[in-house]
């Protein structure tokens, strides 16, 4: 487990964040998520371990969110425009990271996937049932009853903690964006006034201090409610439930970084000269 304290908490550091995060991510990849999938695929496999496995998961990703706050305390500009991030995971992005959303449509599809099985009722007997780990093609393989039908008549607290962190979504998300978008106006506005009495530089430079104090503000905010959803729905669920959840989620910041995708997603790009020539026709 990496330990966030202490890298981003002195004002000049030198340290950028994107090797923090790409040492996070190979602690994601290759420690944590293959420790969790080996913990849900073995029969014999504890309810401790399973715990165990999944609160270091939970943890990891709560250890993320904390260094995002520190290192916006230094500089909050390469998190609001990460160049760490590749093509894939930018239209995902929210104030520096990924939308909020994404966790609750996650949910979301592990309810739809429920309400689909109930449809395509399988053999009850058998204790062992395959199961795919992203819904994708990768290989198929064994894993208990009770976590491959986790997802089964889901409770009526998850579905109701579902439908509240949905509606107060629906209130913080255009709120931050009306925040970000203010501070942004504001020092343009304050910029061009100056302007003209000539104090281009101390105008430009109090500005700047202002919005990037204003936008470290934002920054935090939607980045705590990154934190409480994900809390949100760590405490509604089981521990089954919970792993799976963890699973997808990992698999899904994973999968955005896979050299085959990422090279398809380069052949798909058309050219900015090609684009113009089909907008003409």
């Amino acid at each position: 487990m990496l330990k966030a304290v202490g890298l981003f908490g002195r004002k000049k550091t030198t340290r950028q964040f994107k090797d923090f995060y790409a040492e996070w991510f190979n602690t994601l990849k290759n420690t944590l998520l293959p420790s969790l999938r080996s913990s849900m695929s073995e029969s014999d496999s504890s309810l401790t371990r399973l715990s165990t496995q999944m609160e270091a998961l939970h943890l990891h990703f709560q250890s993320y969110y904390d260094a995002l706050d520190l290192a916006s305390q230094n500089d909050v500009a390469q998190l609001l425009c990460p160049t760490w991030r590749n093509p894939l995971e930018k239209p995902f992005l929210f104030l520096g990271d990924f939308h909020p959303y994404l966790f609750t449509n996650l949910l979301r599809s592990f309810l739809t996937q429920n309400d689909t099985d109930s449809d395509n009722e399988n053999d009850g007997d058998s204790m062992v049932v395959q199961c795919a780990s992203d819904r994708g093609d990768r290989d198929l393989f064994d894993r208990p009853w009770h976590i491959a039908t986790a997802w089964r008549s889901p409770s009526y607290n998850l579905m109701e903690r579902v439908e509240q962190v949905e509606r107060g979504l629906r209130l913080m998300v255009p709120a931050l964006a009306a925040r970000a978008r203010d501070a942004q106006v504001g020092f343009l506005e304050r910029v061009a006034r100056n302007w003209a009495f000539g104090t281009h530089k101390a105008a430009v430079e109090e500005a700047m201090a202002e919005q990037n104090e204003e936008m470290v503000g934002v920054f935090v905010d939607a980045n705590r409610l990154r934190k409480s959803v994900l809390v949100e729905i760590m405490g509604a669920t089981n521990v089954y439930q919970g792993a799976l959840f963890l699973e997808g989620l990992a698999q899904f910041l994973v999968g955005f970084r896979d050299p085959e995708l990422l090279a398809q997603f380069e052949l798909c790009k058309t050219p900015l000269s090609k684009q113009s020539r089909l907008l003409a026709i």
